[in-house]
């Protein structure tokens, strides 16, 4: 039943496909212009000018010059983009040939220009990927993870249908570097069940690199970085905003957000924002049954104020994020027998699946509070090179509450992080020279306390995690060369960490050991950019990267609760060292988007965290709280080939179509056996139709996940779950300041389970989710 959809579906596009030659316009009409810069009239080469919500994009030449041909007549906004200047956007009337000329305006944001427009605009020689705007306004609402899997190569790593990250060519957790505000986000991330604490309301900017090659990050980003950016802060006066009301009706939740910018009248350069969120839902219903205690509440908060001028600029920044969220009662279990049973079973046990939605949320539970304040500055010390300081503190709590024992009362896992980052820059990616360059350092300085009050005084042995300083320190170096036809970008980085843990000889001993690891690598990479034509380009990246071991890797030893698994981690692991190979390749013929991309990475030393099975012979871990199934942190050569593809064609302007492409193959180098955790593969299709008017469209998808048959006999608690299909529909208008959307996820209610979920031991994955998004922003 399902495969008839997926091929009505493809049958529906190539009947569109022979009949878009009666709905084409005659296009005629031609733009052109130049692009300057508004402080020293210099014509900027390198910026990408596009038509919004098109296919037409262009790069302006070494005079500045752009030119647009065969566009069909109309009204259009024409849009402007370049590392370190702000966007500027044009409403445009096309007849004939129409001459707009330009000014760009120079700003101090760290992230180069980050755009939400389905299309690559950046200019740097490095793989990323962005969210189209109709695709960001049908996430919001989502997690992080569940947000960027609308881009080729990114899927998510889930524990049931509340908790979500992003994976990256197959990769996460401590691989993938999540930049908050331009600050490296410090929480507990290397858990699999340790959603990332970040709210993206607050970033109307988003993407995503792939791979290796974000030095200026750090070297330890071998799956690839998530860079959050808010639009730069207004800096006249006037308030404006925008309000949100979002409604799902599975797990009946409804998330709420608003923000409030504006900047100060009679202080000209200053500006300031402040943001909100509230989110409330209750059980989660998978397609036969409602799963118990699967609820989430979210409390958000930030706010920013800044100064900016042509020479000097600082802002500060703060944010609370905090939210509770309730894991699958099902996935506790108190015995081998029944934790067996559990994923023999179908369907779960009665007692876990109550027949009626509730909203509370008890035990098993997390609750976690995460903090961030962030300055930021920038002076410019000639036209050529501008001085860049960032500090940071972070502050994340986190409680994970066990199911009772013997009626306890206790928070079984306790989590203090308290992180101090800083980044210096000297920055020169700005300058009329022909090389322009990136130097810095950045630091952390981190305490992590999971027993007693003070990081070097613990009490107890038992917790999973000992208590640990760390401390990071990374020096680097990025240059980068535009010429008319390529870009050379090339980098160096060096890191060095350091753990110190401190552990009571026994609960509640004045005697405490210490054990102190110290972690030095050198990261590298290179990539050049080749426009071949007008229209076809390619890059090429060779990159080398240096990952040390976590403390959870180096010294877990207990019950992860969030996670229903013991964690044992290997105090010998040495560094991880990465060499990346990617090649991308991009053509945009007349009606047609083509991207292709293809890697291979090298991992010397990699860590994973193996489920504890050999030869099909499960080990379970008995502890006073219950059966747990074992997990050990190993370290092997691994390899990880892949490929990320998208075609889209314009059938009309109009009527368009889409598929996307993610394929990740692992391997254990050294016995040449597939391995385990690894997303399976995954195809989408989407045809979409824009209206004339208010700026109303509709879009019907198809989401193939295949069955992951590449994995090691006898290497997990379960076999893979079958694959599945999924269809979404979607619809939005907007109309003057109002945005209205309806999406429809798993809109056929098919019962599955998700290979990259960790709870398909025990239960089914999320049925139909109707949701109603309104928007309103004023100004």
């Amino acid at each position: 039943m399902l495969m008839k959809y997926k091929f009505l579906l493809i049958f529906l596009f190539f009947i569109l496909i022979f009949h878009q030659a009666n709905s084409q316009k005659n296009c005629f009409c031609t733009l052109q212009g130049k692009v300057s810069s508004i402080e020293n009239q210099e014509k900027i080469r390198g910026a990408y000018v596009y038509l919004k919500g098109t296919k037409f994009v262009t790069q302006t030449d070494s005079i500045g010059f752009f030119s647009i041909q065969k566009i069909c007549p109309g009204t259009y906004t024409l849009v402007c983009e370049m590392s370190s200047y702000d966007p500027v956007e044009i409403k445009i009337n096309l007849r004939d040939k129409h001459e707009e000329n330009i000014a760009l305006h120079a700003h101090d944001e760290h992230l180069q220009e980050v755009i939400v427009s389905g299309k690559r605009t950046e200019t740097s020689a490095q793989l990323r990927g962005t969210l189209s705007s109709e695709e960001r306004k049908e996430r919001d609402g989502m997690n992080l993870g569940e947000m960027l899997k609308g881009i080729t190569g990114v899927q998510s790593l889930q524990t049931g249908s509340t908790i979500s990250k992003p994976v990256i060519h197959g990769m996460h957790s401590n691989r993938v570097i999540i930049l908050n505000q331009g600050v490296r986000q410090e929480g507990q991330n290397w858990g699999s069940e340790h959603a990332p604490e970040v709210d993206p309301f607050v970033s109307k900017n988003i993407q995503v690199i792939k791979g290796p090659g974000g030095l200026r990050y750090g070297g330890d980003a071998i799956g690839g970085i998530v860079m959050l950016e808010p639009n730069p802060l207004p800096d006249t006066s006037g308030i404006k905003g925008e309000v949100q009301s979002i409604y799902f009706t599975n797990g009946r939740q409804w998330v709420g957000s608003g923000s409030l910018e504006g900047g100060i009248q009679g202080a000209k350069g200053w500006g300031w924002r402040v943001q909100g969120t509230l989110k409330n839902g209750g059980n989660i219903q998978s397609a036969n049954y409602y799963l118990a205690n699967t609820g989430v509440k979210e409390q958000n908060f930030s706010a920013q104020m800044g100064y900016k001028s042509p020479k000097f600029g600082a802002d500060l920044f703060y944010s609370r994020f905090h939210t509770v969220l309730g894991i699958f009662l099902g996935s506790h279990i108190g015995n081998v027998n029944d934790l067996e049973r559990s994923i023999e079973l179908s369907r779960p046990l009665a007692q876990f699946t109550p027949n009626e939605f509730i909203r509370d949320i008890d035990r098993p539970n997390q609750d976690v509070l995460h903090d961030l304040l962030k300055f930021k500055s920038f002076y410019k010390l000639s036209d050529h090179y501008t001085l860049r300081l960032t500090l940071a503190h972070q502050s994340d709590e986190r409680l994970e509450f066990d199911v009772l024992r013997a009626g306890k009362n206790i928070n079984t896992l306790s989590f203090q992080l308290s992180t101090w980052n800083g980044e210096f820059l000297l920055d020169g990616s700005n300058s009329g020279k022909l090389w322009k360059g990136q130097f810095g350092l950045n630091f952390s300085l981190q305490d992590n306390i999971t027993s007693g009050n003070r990081v070097n005084n613990p009490t107890l042995i038992t917790s999973l995690l000992p208590n640990y300083e760390q401390n990071n320190l990374g020096l680097f170096g990025i240059e980068r060369m535009v010429k008319e036809k390529w870009e050379l970008e090339v980098g160096l980085r060096l890191d060095h960490k350091q753990i110190l843990i401190h552990r009571p000889i026994k609960n509640y001993s004045a005697v405490i050991d210490t054990d102190l690891r110290n972690f030095t690598g050198l990261s590298g990479s290179a990539g050049i950019k080749y426009h071949w034509l007008e229209n076809l380009e390619s890059q090429f990246i060779v990159a080398k990267a240096f990952r040390a071991p976590g403390a959870n890797e180096l010294f877990s030893n207990g019950v992860h609760h969030g996670a229903a698994a013991y964690e044992i981690g290997q105090a010998d692991l040495k560094g991880e060292s990465s060499t990346n190979f990617s090649l991308n390749t991009q053509f945009n013929p007349d009606k047609w988007d083509f991207e292709l991309g293809l890697y291979s990475n090298y991992i010397q030393d990699f860590i994973y965290l193996r489920p504890m099975v050999n030869n099909g012979e499960a080990v379970y871990i008995v502890t006073l709280r219950g059966i747990f199934p074992g997990f050990t942190y190993e370290q092997i050569n691994a390899r990880f080939n892949g490929l990320d593809a998208q075609v889209s064609y314009h059938l009309s302007p109009r009527i368009s179509i889409q598929q996307k492409t993610s394929l990740v193959r692992a391997f254990n180098v050294k016995n040449n056996e597939y391995m385990v955790n690894i997303p399976a593969d995954r195809f989408e299709y989407l045809i979409r139709y824009q209206f004339n008017q208010n700026k109303q469209y509709i879009s019907a998808g198809l989401t193939q996940v295949s069955k992951q048959s590449r994995v090691e006999p006898g290497s997990d608690y379960t076999n893979p779950p079958a694959g599945y299909q999924l269809v979404q529909l979607n619809w939005g208008f907007q109309f003057k300041k109002l945005d209205v959307g309806i999406r429809v996820s798993n809109a056929l209610n098919q019962s599955y389970r998700d290979y990259l979920n960790r709870f398909r031991y025990y239960a089914d994955d999320q049925g139909r989710n109707i949701q109603l998004r309104v928007a309103y922003r004023f100004s």
